[in-house]
């Protein structure tokens, strides 16, 4: 029983949209962009393939870790990390919350996120980066302190503080040839 269960925790660890930079050259700290295959994202469908050094299901905290050299793929869509934690509800019906730490790094063609640490948290419906994020199409890119993306308001918001100010670099010409097509 115990098995069986931990095969559905470990099949059902379904990650929610990721942040994605945006398609349109708007002000550096607030970020909006149109729903399209340019996101990073998990989906329901895909298997979800994870390798790590070690994991542990701890059924008193509804909790997954995977640590050592994570390696997660879901269709086009790579992450890597130190640590991955997934939090689920207790009738293990859906994740509320997956937290990856330690050079978080998410690829899917073109476009990277990178950081020190990720928060998915499904009932917020956020996706949350820290520790020195930056995310890239292309050439285009933006960083701050933390980026937050909305998922279901399809907005990404990056910020700064006193120290380390938003920074964002977008090539027009790229964002023109993304908007006929053009773009890989």
């Amino acid at each position: 029983m115990f098995c069986t269960k931990l095969l559905r925790i470990a099949l059902g660890l379904v990650l929610l949209a990721a942040p994605t930079l945006a398609e349109s050259a708007a002000a550096p700290a607030k970020v909006e962009n149109k729903k399209s295959s340019s996101a990073f994202e998990f989906n329901k469908k895909d298997p979800i393939y994870i390798t790590a050094d070690w994991m542990e299901v701890d059924q008193k905290k509804n909790s997954i870790v995977y640590k050592g050299r994570v390696v997660m793929v879901q269709a086009d869509m790579t992450m890597r990390s130190d640590v991955l934690t997934a939090y689920y509800d207790p009738e293990m019906k859906a994740m509320s919350q997956i937290v990856a730490e330690g050079k978080v790094n998410a690829t899917q063609g073109v476009r990277v996120a990178t950081g020190e640490r990720a928060v998915f948290d499904d009932k917020a419906k956020t996706v949350t980066l820290t520790g020195s994020p930056v995310m890239r199409q292309g050439n285009n890119q933006v960083s701050g302190v933390k980026i937050v993306y909305f998922i279901d308001q399809e907005k990404a918001i990056a910020e700064g503080d006193d120290k380390v100010r938003v920074r964002g670099t977008i090539f027009p010409d790229e964002l023109k040839d993304r908007e006929r097509g053009d773009a890989k």
